[in-house]
């Protein structure tokens, strides 16, 4: 059957639409959920103080809801954003489209899911001390910023791969497109959901602790930082990929190849992204707990981040291979 270029045009848009939105909103949803759930519980423990855990759950749910905003704008960009000419629509602008969505869509499923964590926990923290409540938002609201970088990382990726022009149909670029987008979307949804996590126990240990905030936020920034090295890894292979392959083969193996490098450094990055998240979750609240301890908890979490994001280099060197040696 033959498909007209228009017909092709709207498939693209179609998928791309689809894939952003379907999975953008759904980590934020999770999230927003967490948030109102805990809030519920400090309300039903202290009812005289709905108030502060009211504000408190909104402003985390607001701040949570930011991925879902970012999979909406690369949402309605890929549905309408212009075309050039009818004649320069072909493979590559379709798979372009399907790209950014996927880049956008995983991207910020976990960073929306992870964001419900401080929230909710700055709101049992809020019930807790309800004098500390600003203290405790600054903190959830910090937290909060560092688990939405790797979706602004995908955000990025998806506004390249859409304002670059795109032209003919070919299978190096066309895998080139696909693998950038599941190499930044995938990478990003395990250091989004983990550097939530991270938060949340910050949150939990500082709702238990409030005078330990300075050590705690400190201990927080440090384990959420590693968190994000496999969206980094993902962000560092879509840049190789789409500027330094040089000419690349019009065949379908440099199309199997790239796609196959998008998938292992970003599905090789889930795993470590969301394990460094628990260590240094568990990490944060031990800190909070025995402030004393600090440099002792900081040094152990290390090493067990270090050597949960191990899996993240492999993947990174067989990404690499795949692209350089095979």
């Amino acid at each position: 059957m033959d498909i007209s270029a228009d017909i092709w045009l709207v498939i693209g848009r179609s998928i791309g639409t689809g894939i952003a939105l379907g999975f953008g909103g759904v980590g934020a949803a999770i999230g927003m959920g967490i948030a109102a759930g805990q809030a519920s519980e400090g309300i039903m423990r202290q009812p005289a103080r709905q108030g502060y855990m009211l504000r408190t759950m909104l402003i985390g749910q607001a701040v949570g809801g930011s991925p879902s905003i970012f999979a909406l704008v690369i949402g309605l960009l890929i549905a309408f954003l212009g075309v050039r000419a009818p004649e320069e629509i072909g493979g590559n602008v379709v798979c372009a489209l399907i790209a950014a969505g996927i880049a956008i869509g995983l991207g910020c499923f976990g960073s929306g899911a992870g964001c419900g964590y401080p929230a909710g926990a700055a709101c049992d923290g809020v019930a807790r001390n309800p004098r500390r409540s600003s203290q405790v938002i600054q903190a959830m609201v910090i937290g909060q910023a560092v688990a939405q970088s790797p979706s602004i990382f995908a955000t990025v990726i998806a506004l390249i791969m859409l304002f670059t022009p795109q032209t003919g149909t070919d299978w190096a670029t066309m895998g080139i497109l696909l693998g950038s987008g599941v190499a930044i979307g995938a990478g990003a949804l395990g250091p989004g959901y983990g550097s939530g996590h991270a938060a949340g126990g910050a949150l939990g240990g500082l709702g238990r602790w409030p005078r330990t905030h300075g050590i705690v936020l400190r201990t927080m920034l440090v384990g959420q930082a590693v968190c994000q090295t496999p969206a980094i890894f993902g962000l560092l292979v879509a840049f190789i990929m789409m500027y330094a392959l040089g000419e690349s083969e019009d065949t379908v193996v440099w199309w199997a190849k790239t796609v196959a490098a998008g998938i292992s450094v970003g599905f090789g990055g889930i795993g470590p992204g969301i394990g460094s998240g628990i260590a240094a979750s568990s990490g944060c609240e031990a800190t909070a707990s025995n402030p004393r301890r600090e440099t002792l908890v900081l040094r152990t979490m290390l090493t067990g981040q270090a050597v949960s994001q191990s899996t993240a280099i492999y993947a990174l060197i067989i990404a690499l291979v795949i692209l350089f040696v095979i």
